[in-house]
């Protein structure tokens, strides 16, 4: 718990850092979000075709 309170000199470079890596991995995330809905829309139409078809 001592340790604790020690640490606290160098946070607000370690925040920035944090933050910068942050809004990396949200955008990464966003992206990889997008990908999957669009290709989860397709499947979906593909299936409501194939529903469509057998009638």
């Amino acid at each position: 718990m001592a340790k604790k309170a020690h640490t606290g000199h160098h946070s607000h470079q370690d925040s920035e850092r944090a933050i910068a890596k942050n809004t990396a991995v949200e955008a990464r995330a966003k992206a990889a979000n997008r990908d999957i809905q669009s290709s989860a829309a397709k499947t979906r139409g593909m299936q409501q075709k194939a529903q469509a078809k057998r009638g």
